[in-house]
C-alpha cells in the first residue's frame, strides 16, 4: 500500500496545483488485478483497486481541470512476468503485450483524453466476464492458478 497506493497519492497531491494551471494530465498505472482477482496477490490487488477508486473520485472532484487516464495493464512481457506465477501455474499460454506496445498505447490514450485504457485489449473480455458471469470467471481463475497448480505438485 505504501508504494502502490500512497506513493501515487502523495505525488498527485503535490502536482495538482501545477497540473491545474497547465491543464495537465494524470496517468494512473493500476492493474487488471484491481477487478480480476488473481490468487495469492490479495494485497497487491487491493492496492490497485484503491488506486482506481481514488482517481475515479478525484476525476469527479477536479472536473475537466485535469485529465485523468486510468490504465489497467494486464499481462505485459517483462522479467517479472516471465519467471513468476504463470510458469508455476503452467499458464504461459496467456498472451502478453510487449512493453513498447503498451507504452505507446498509454501515451496515445492519454493524449486522446481517454478515461480508461486496458492493455492488452483482449483483457477487456475478462472484465465483461466478471460483470456477466462472475462465478464462471472465479472458477476458471481458481482452476488455473490454484487447483491445477496443486494437482501438478501432487503428481
Amino acid at each position: 500500500m505504501d508504494i502502490n497506493f500512497w506513493g501515487s497519492i502523495y505525488s498527485t497531491h503535490n502536482a495538482v496545483p501545477h497540473l491545474r494551471k497547465r491543464k495537465g494530465k494524470i496517468v494512473v498505472l493500476a492493474s487488471t488485478v484491481a477487478w480480476l482477482a488473481m490468487p495469492r496477490l490479495s494485497f497487491y490487488n487491493a492496492s490497485k483497486a484503491a488506486l482506481i477508486s481514488f482517481f475515479e473520485t478525484l476525476r469527479v472532484e477536479l472536473g475537466s481541470d485535469i485529465g485523468i487516464t486510468i490504465v489497467t495493464p494486464g499481462l505485459i512481457k517483462s522479467e517479472m512476468s516471465e519467471a513468476t506465477k504463470l510458469s508455476k501455474a503452467k499458464a504461459t499460454w496467456i498472451l502478453a503485450k510487449s512493453t513498447e506496445g503498451c507504452a505507446k498505447a498509454i501515451v496515445a490514450s492519454a493524449c486522446r483524453g481517454d478515461m480508461y485504457l486496458t492493455e492488452p485489449s483482449w483483457m477487456k473480455v475478462m472484465f465483461w466476464m466478471k460483470i456477466m458471469c462472475p462465478e464462471v470467471l472465479e472458477w476458471g481463475l481458481h482452476w488455473t492458478f490454484v487447483k491445477r497448480r496443486q494437482t501438478s505438485k501432487d503428481s
